[in-house]
């Protein structure tokens, strides 16, 4: 097979006004039945954000529409995916805050230090460890926090002398991102894993290993950047949660898809239902009763356009008898 990719060409496309993409729309086979609405939607999100919204009805061969499409059916799309978007946002800020706590309560009480975050033994040998308490320095030095400058103008630590201006781990995971506090537990070392018995602090969140919980958290470091940057969640791929299938019912059938033709069909393991099983796994896990299911059912009741790509998100038929989403 030949790999060659085509050469560059400079990009020289002209600047369209809102009108002239409707226009241009309308030529792709788009019905546009209220176009002072339209150039309203591309001027306030642009036409490059809302031709994702777009792309589902379009023939990629011919790049026309398919018949009877309408602009207000990928306004239905972009609607739903943005209060999808705030509301898996505002849980997930939530799980945020509770894993960094229990997850400091548990490491804390297991060594005995609250500057544990500082302990190289504790984590591989690949310089990550030093990179992220570095990002904590600098955040911490530079914080207008009122914690943050008590402890300044009060303390130092005399547990690790190359870091005494170095807080204790509960506040210094306050100021870590959550892609910080991912890549601290991911790091910690294997031997580690067991003496700290992170499998037992695991099984806080209904899940048998640390390992599982670190994959799971990893989809929702994923989900949260593209929620905080307004990023789509429809149709959207995620990396597939480790071992998620236990925590769904068998009598629900996930989505079967096939890689490549060569291929057998195999659960779609890697769409956003997944992602959101195991948001609500750890959510439930906190001790949170809430159940995402009747919010995110109700989305696809309000904007009807969605229910036609409910597969291609991950979402089975009968998903709406899943007791994972729905107090039953």
């Amino acid at each position: 097979m030949d790999m060659t990719t085509a050469p560059l060409v400079p990009y020289k496309k002209p600047y369209l006004s809102s009108s002239q993409l409707c226009k241009k729309l309308i030529d792709q086979g788009l019905i546009i039945d209220d176009e002072d609405f339209a150039e309203k939607v591309l001027n306030r999100c642009s036409y490059y954000r809302f031709k994702a919204y777009l792309s589902p009805f379009k023939d990629k061969g011919t790049k026309k529409f398919s018949e009877h499409t309408t602009f207000h059916n990928g306004y239905e799309l972009y609607m739903f995916d943005s209060e999808l978007r705030s509301y898996i946002f505002d849980i997930i800020e939530k799980v945020e805050i509770g894993v960094r706590s229990a997850l400091d309560q548990w490491i804390t009480k297991q060594t005995d230090n609250p500057f544990w975050y500082l302990d190289a033994s504790l984590f591989k040998s690949n310089g990550q460890q030093v990179k992220t308490v570095s990002r904590v320095r600098d955040m911490f030095v530079d914080s207008k926090e009122e914690y943050a400058k008590h402890y300044q103008e009060k303390y130092y630590n005399e547990y690790c002398p190359f870091y005494r201006d170095l807080p204790p781990a509960w506040v210094a995971i306050e100021l870590m991102t959550f892609g910080n506090v991912v890549k601290l537990i991911q790091n910690i070392s294997d031997d580690k894993i067991q003496s700290l018995k992170m499998d037992r602090f695991s099984k806080k969140f209904n899940i048998q290993k640390f390992q599982t919980l670190i994959s799971w958290m990893n989809v929702l470091h994923q989900m949260r950047n593209y929620c905080g940057h307004h990023n789509r969640l429809f149709n959207r791929n995620f990396p597939a949660p480790t071992a998620i299938k236990k925590s769904l019912s068998d009598a629900i059938p996930l989505v079967r898809t096939k890689p490549n033709p060569d291929k057998r069909e195999e659960d779609q393991l890697n769409r956003l239902y997944t992602a959101l099983a195991a948001l609500q796994c750890i959510y439930s896990g906190l001790g949170f009763d809430e159940k995402i299911g009747p919010k995110i059912s109700d989305l696809f009741d309000n904007y009807t356009t969605t229910q036609r790509f409910s597969l291609s998100m991950g979402f089975p038929n009968g998903w709406k008898e899943e007791p994972l989403f729905f107090d039953l």
